[in-house]
């Protein structure tokens, strides 16, 4: 069963999107993370890396791949080698590299969600946390305000008897 990780942005991350500051505002910007082998970074490292916008990753990446196809330190099995391991650390690390990176653009770790697929961890992630938010059977729910009309249901008046 695929476990994801869930970010929701802080407040001070919801002020620079102009999202309401009320917790529901937050889900609209919910980021799912899947713990997983990313196989994606793992065969197209590079790209992986600046389509995920993690650029001092990739200028590393590049250095790295750099200093192995100019130096004649190693030979090129070696070489080989070490490139086919640091690809399979970047598939390994991939997802926590998208999370580092979630961190430093104001969002934290909120939850961890698990399902059959997608959508199932996110429909258990939201209904978890709208009941964490509601308000509990033994609180009072927020009086009307005083000039609230009751016979009105949202923003329709009630049918009345025609008879």
């Amino acid at each position: 069963m695929p476990v994801y990780t869930v970010h929701l942005p802080t407040r001070r991350r919801r002020d620079v999107l102009g999202v309401a500051n009320e917790p529901q505002a937050a889900l609209v910007d919910a980021q799912f993370v899947p713990e997983r082998f990313s196989r994606a970074a793992f065969f197209l490292g590079p790209i992986w890396l600046a389509w995920q916008g993690l650029w001092l990753e990739l200028l590393l990446w590049l250095v790295v791949f750099a200093l192995l196809a100019i130096q004649n330190i190693v030979g090129a099995g070696a070489a080989f080698l070490i490139g086919v391991v640091l690809e399979i650390f970047l598939g390994l690390e991939a997802n926590d590299l998208r999370c580092a990176r979630l961190a430093r653009n104001g969002y934290r770790l909120v939850d961890v969600a698990a399902g059959a697929t997608r959508d199932d961890a996110e429909r258990g992630f939201f209904r978890r946390y709208l009941e964490s938010i509601a308000p509990r059977s033994g609180q009072e729910t927020p009086p009307l305000p005083p000039n609230a009309n009751t016979d009105v249901l949202g923003v329709f008046p009630l049918p009345e008897d025609t008879r």
